[in-house]
């Protein structure tokens, strides 16, 4: 049964004295327009009077808020006509029926009827008058198809062929976004129920996808209501995803056997094709947990969609049809848009008319001759021009007539009803905003956990033996451990109970196997994520961290060698440190004899030494540098600020270097050194003492398979080819290891619980790789995303890793401190700053050392006859000559000052304070003193005193003076009273006597003890002169001694004092 409704639409009116359109301003006019509508009791399993009074509806929200709501130029009113009905099974009849409608009525759009093989009669005899056809089919034809009987070269019947319009998605889009959504949900196998041929459309994506086993998909028509086979072969071949391709009658039947069969829980996952999922009662469905998950167009939340069921409910009571809340489909806001985009379109198609000065003519075409609609290319031409927010989104079309630019929304079921859990968009494709589980399916269920009796994850409280525990009822109080803790955190993040079913078999690919066959709901143990397993469960993110290691005997400590004592420090260092005592030394002899300050009387109280030495010979300095670095120190002390530098610098050096080298010392003297067979893998496969193997059937066993890397290549030959060295669980291959020689390939989560209960065993070398522990889910299970959620959230807040320290090192026997079983002894990289530092100090001395001998030697200096830089030249040589004395002689020079002031005379003995004001070599440093001479060319003799020696001269010869003059007082009355001198009478006077030594011209004083005669006691008063202070000049009136005569003369330098 076919129903044709007629609607007029009359005072149709431009409201546009406002509106200007190029440069020319629009009067008011007023259109009739007419459009029919075409619908069947076979669109979408809906009755005829449902699909009519949707259609009614949509012009009537149109004509009730056009005005204000749309900003459009004209309005459009319904007014009733005569329906026409057509039976559905007479095609001839059909297109009489809408022939008449087009002639007659003269229409100028045509809306249905969404049902295919009808929508093609209807669009064939659109298509022939050039009146667009706006329909919303789900199922209807591809449109592409008619171009097979269509001339391609002539490109106005290709326009001609694009006549129609379809608002509801193009299945070519509805093809990406199931191929997204399954791709995100990661499914890899599913079941397909279909009811119509064409349905297969919306998934040729899916089923043609390269990624996916195509033995994998299942495929199966719906052809009876009580059809139960199609869910029998899913239950059959262990299918948990079903994808339903079908309309909404035949979805809700098969979702009723599905709940009376007993698959409606939380391991089948259910996708739904329609876009009606909103008008389907889920009450039955959602306590029970079940997985369903589908697209919609619309939110029924969103401002726009409740402004159109406002109009929807105010229609229902001014029309009494029986309209109920949840016939507000899809379908109904398709309808409700697709009059909108009608009056979109025909606005345009106005303003491009009147602007031109053209009226718009209504269709006077039949299906009985070649005539057109002239503006009905145009009108549809327009559609390709508008864009607008309707109802169900962004509204836009394509140059063919399929609409663009959607987004569809995916929904899941939840306690509360559909939840929107992400968005699909073409070009962004389907991004999940809540994870599927979000809805807290969990929510009081209880799941099934299978795991893997093993310390420290799943352990027994008490000593019992697992195939005892699982002949009787237990509890999950009856199990501890690390993986318990674990669940019993998540179990509180999500509100669910669970159960603990161990392995029978202890056997992790039988755990698997569990879980692949949903016999178990989650896999909680050590359980390696690794590509096969991937291949057959889902995984959440890592709970632990880790990576293959060994496993192996604690080596025995080895004895000390009779030369550890040179363990401490490096070879270079050794190196570096002789060479460095040989420099130094060098370095300091060289400075000590360049530096005057070093040269000095080996006699302080010899006034009469001829020689200078210094004490820093090749020996001394050597002494003094190895007497340094031994802590010892030396009787050689530097008294110049050059070598007291470089020394400073040198003790620095040792201080650091003995402090390192005996913190050192301290440590290899209580490291004990240990002697490992094996340093790492590499050493395990190049011996064949050593034994070695892997869990048989584990990942570790598969990770050694499965290896590209040729060492481990070379120990899965060998383990190959040995197949006793395989064990059944890790604690058969821990007390392998104890037994025998033999290295356990294990986890190093494992190997570090081992280690902390076994003293005597240790982990061997690093980590082989690196990998993860997961929890195992059902594939495309929907609470994958939020277990690895809460298990990041437990890794961000630290109790993952508390948990972890309790279990591994809180109750362990073993120190959990480890020892170092190698000290390391001192390189460059440690101790190499101390040897730049004392550079910098040598070199810092040398600079000294050249500013000192440079200052000495000009202050020095007065000899005119040579420049500075030849006696400087003349030291130099003599300080660096190679196997040069450590004695020189006096340094003769001539003090010019005192020579011009004095007159040629013989020298006589004068007080220090009596001499030339300007002559200042009495107060040089280290002081080179002069004597004058007799006459200018010959030289003087120099000789060097400090001047407390001078001090105490000039004391000693005020003495003498005063003894002088009580004796000759004494001798004068002696003589007036006639008395001779007898023996008892001699006393012992010191003398200073004057002498002259003509051999080298140089004057000298000599101070002896004698017992004189009266005579000679005369004779020595007369060779003394001791001058007044307040002369500068003294004479000294010659005597003669013994000894011969003695002139006087002008002395004004200091004279030495020698004791005899």
């Amino acid at each position: 049964m076919l129903i044709l409704i007629v609607v007029h639409l009359w005072s149709l009116y431009v409201i546009l004295p406002t509106s200007v359109v190029g440069q020319q301003q629009l009067p008011s006019h007023t259109f009739d327009i007419t459009i029919g509508g075409v619908f069947t009791d076979r669109d979408e399993g809906t009755d005829i009077q449902s699909m009519e009074s949707i259609f009614k509806y949509a012009i009537f929200h149109y004509n009730r808020l056009a005005k204000d709501a749309y900003n459009l130029s004209f309005k459009i009113r319904l007014q009733e006509e005569t329906l026409s009905l057509i039976a559905a099974n007479s095609a001839v009849q059909t297109v009489q029926d809408v022939c008449s409608l087009v002639h007659q009525r003269r229409v100028q759009g045509i809306f249905g009827p969404p049902y295919s093989e009808l929508a093609t009669l209807v669009h064939s005899i659109c298509y022939h008058v050039d009146i667009p056809f706006i329909n919303v089919c789900s199922s209807c034809y591809d449109v592409e198809s008619l171009d097979e009987d269509i001339d391609n070269d002539n490109e106005h019947m290709r326009r001609r062929d694009r006549m129609s319009i379809n608002l509801y998605p193009s299945n070519q889009d509805l093809n990406i976004a199931f191929h997204n959504l399954t791709h995100k949900l990661r499914w890899q196998k599913f079941l397909i129920i279909y009811d119509m041929d064409s349905g297969l459309t919306r998934l040729q994506k899916l089923l043609n996808d390269p990624g996916i086993n195509q033995t994998d998909i299942l495929v199966r028509q719906f052809t009876h209501y009580k059809d139960r086979s199609v869910l029998i072969d899913a239950i059959g071949r262990d299918i948990f995803n079903i994808i339903l391709d079908l309309n909404d009658i035949n979805t809700r039947t098969i979702l009723k056997m599905a709940l009376q069969m007993g698959m409606i829980n939380s391991n089948y996952h259910f996708l739904l094709t329609t876009l009606n999922i909103d008008t389907y009662d889920l009450e039955d469905f959602k306590y029970n947990f079940v997985n369903l998950t589908s697209f919609r167009l619309f939110n029924r939340h969103h401002s726009r969609v409740q402004m159109a069921m406002d109009s929807f409910f105010t229609f229902k009571t001014m029309s009494n049809n029986e309209i109920n809340r949840r016939l507000f489909t899809t379908s109904a806001a398709l309808w409700t848009d697709a009059i909108l985009a009608f009056a979109y379109a025909y606005d345009k198609l106005i303003a491009s008319r009147l602007t031109l000065g053209s009226e718009i003519a209504r269709p006077n075409v039949s299906c009985t001759d070649e005539r057109s609609w002239p503006l009905g290319i145009e009108l549809h031409s327009k559609f390709n021009e508008i864009s607008f927010d309707g109802i169900t989104g962004k509204v836009k079309f394509t140059s063919n007539g399929e609409r663009t630019g959607f987004d569809l929304e995916i929904v899941h079921l939840s306690e509360t009803g559909l939840a929107n859990i992400g968005v699909w968009s073409r070009e962004r494709g389907a991004n999940f905003t809540l994870a599927p589980s979000s809805r807290s399916g969990l929510f009081n269920s209880t799941l099934i956990v299978t795991t893997i009796v093993e310390a420290p994850y799943v352990m027994f409280k008490n000593s019992q033996n697992l195939s005892e525990v699982l002949s009787r009822n237990y509890t999950n109080n009856e199990f501890e451990g690390f993986c318990v803790d674990l669940l019993d955190e998540l179990s509180r993040a999500l509100k669910f109970r669970y159960k603990i079913k161990p392995i029978a078999t202890g056997r992790y690919d039988d755990m698997v196997e569990e879980v692949k066959n949903k016999v178990a709901d989650l896999a909680v143990a050590p359980l390696t994520i690794n590509y096969a397993r991937e291949k057959q469960i889902d995984f959440t993110k890592p709970f632990l961290s880790l990576g293959i290691a060994i496993l192996f005997k604690l080596p025995k400590p080895e004895k000390p060698g009779l030369f550890s004592f040179l363990s401490p420090l490096s070879l270079e260092i050794w190196i570096y440190t002789f060479a460095a005592v040989f420099t130094v030394s060098f370095i300091l002899l060289l400075i000590a004899r360049c530096s005057p300050d070093e040269w000095r009387n080996p006699y302080p109280c010899d006034t009469e030494y001829d020689y200078l030495e210094n004490r820093f010979t090749v020996s001394n300095t050597l002494w003094f540098s190895i007497g340094t670095l031994m802590q010892q120190g030396s009787d050689v002390s530097p008294s110049a600020i050059s070598t007291r530098l470089v020394s400073g610098i040198w003790w620095f050096f040792t201080l650091i270097l003995i402090s390192s080298y005996t913190a050192n010392l301290a440590a290899f003297l209580t490291v004990e050194k240990l002697v490992n067979p094996i340093e790492s893998a590499e050493d395990l496969a190049k011996q064949s003492k050593i034994k070695y193997g892997v869990v048989n059937g584990g990942s570790t066993e598969q990770f050694f398979r499965e290896s590209s890397i040729p060492t481990y290549q070379t120990m899965w030959k060998y383990m190959k080819n040995n197949p006793d060295i395989f064990v059944k669980k890790n604690q058969d291959g821990i007390d392998r290891v104890k037994a025998e020689s033999y290295a356990f390939l294990m986890e190093s989560t494992s190997i570090e619980y081992t280690v902390q209960r076994e003293c005597n065993l240790t982990q061997i070398g690093g980590l082989l790789d690196n990998k993860g522990y997961g929890i195992g889910l059902p594939e495309g299970s929907p609470y994958r995303e939020r277990f690895s959620e809460i298990i990041l959230d437990l890794q961000e807040k630290g109790i993952i890793q508390k948990s972890y320290n309790k279990w591994w090192k809180g109750k362990g026997t073993c120190s959990s401190e480890k020892k170092d079983s190698k000290a390391n002894p001192l390189g460059v990289t440690n101790v190499g700053g101390i040897f730049v530092v004392l550079l910098g100090g040598v070199l810092l001395s040398l600079f000294v050392a050249i500013l000192e001998f440079l200052w000495h030697a000009r202050k020095n200096h007065a000899n005119r006859r040579h420049s500075i830089w030849w006696e400087l030249l003349k030291e130099l040589r003599f300080s660096i000559q190679c196997g040069a004395s450590n004695r020189k002689a006096l340094i003769t020079r001539r003090c010019s000052q005192c020579i011009h002031d004095q007159p040629e005379a013989e020298p006589v003995a004068i007080p220090n304070q009596h001499r030339h004001p300007s002559c200042s070599h009495r107060s040089s440093s280290a002081s080179m003193n002069f004597t004058s001479t007799l006459q200018p060319p010959l030289r003087h003799r120099t000789t060097i005193e400090r001047t407390s020696d001078l001090d105490k001269f000039d004391t000693l010869l005020m003495l003498a003076a005063e003894r002088t003059s009580r004796l000759d007082s004494r001798n004068k009355q002696q003589q007036q009273h006639h008395h001779s001198p007898t023996s008892s009478q001699k006393r012992a006077v010191p003398l200073l006597i004057i002498e002259q030594q003509t051999s080298n011209h140089v004057p000298r004083i000599r101070a002896s003890h004698k017992r004189f005669t009266k005579s000679a006691e005369s004779s020595a008063r007369s060779s003394l002169r001791i001058p007044h202070h307040e002369d500068d000049n003294v004479s000294r009136n010659s005597t003669d001694a013994s000894s011969g005569s003695v002139s006087s003369t002008n002395l004004r330098l200091p004279l030495r004092v020698s004791r005899l």
